[in-house]
């Protein structure tokens, strides 16, 4: 609930903009939301009437994504692997969805497949937790509190020997809970302009 979407979007459009992308709102060019989840990296991009296609491996979070918004196409699909029709002027990926790429040849195999998937000329803006950032997830290794009648408590781990962190995401509400293990690598700067 503390996440601007409307402010992330606006974010993309805009950088992207200032590095050469040329599309028009009036004129059509698919957009790729990779990792969209519920959706709500989708809006944004959707109430400025471009064309999104919205792709995640979660057919869960699909569900919601396509009962928020009907006329978008919603895809499940794995970054490395999926295989779309159509050509993209922009993909973007938030939240650091590409940091679940454990190793440097899956994040290659996930490049390769999503420039395949751009047109000439196309972008693909993403962010990333560096090492210093998964190392310093949270003060004490910890976040926990409530939100609306959902406590949570995540907890995380950085491993110095593999260079992966782990958060595990614990929520509860009423008799519900469940803990859900995430592992994440790390790509710093130097990292990505290599690879």
């Amino acid at each position: 609930s503390d996440i601007d979407y409307e402010a992330w979007g606006k974010f993309i459009v805009e950088t992207v903009r200032t590095r050469g992308w040329r599309h028009n709102l009036n004129q059509s060019g698919a957009v790729l939301d990779l990792g969209c989840g519920t959706g709500n990296s989708t809006m944004p991009m959707f109430a400025l009437g471009l064309e999104v296609t919205g792709l995640d491996a979660s057919e869960e979070m699909l569900e919601q994504a396509r009962e928020k918004l009907p006329p978008v196409t919603f895809v499940q699909g794995d970054f490395k692997t999926f295989k779309l029709d159509k050509t993209f002027t922009l993909a973007y990926s938030v939240f650091d969805s590409l940091n679940n790429l454990l190793t440097e040849a899956e994040f290659l195999e996930a490049a390769r497949n999503i420039h395949a998937h751009l047109e000439p000329g196309g972008f693909f803006m993403f962010d990333v937790n560096t090492t210093i950032g998964l190392r310093e997830l949270w003060a004490a290794g910890r976040a926990e509190g409530w939100a609306s009648d959902v406590y949570y408590r995540w907890t995380h781990t950085f491993d110095e020997e593999t260079n992966l962190a782990k958060v595990e995401a614990y929520c509860e509400s009423g008799h519900t809970s469940f803990t859900e293990i995430h592992n994440e690598k790390p790509y710093d700067a130097p990292d990505l302009k290599r690879l």
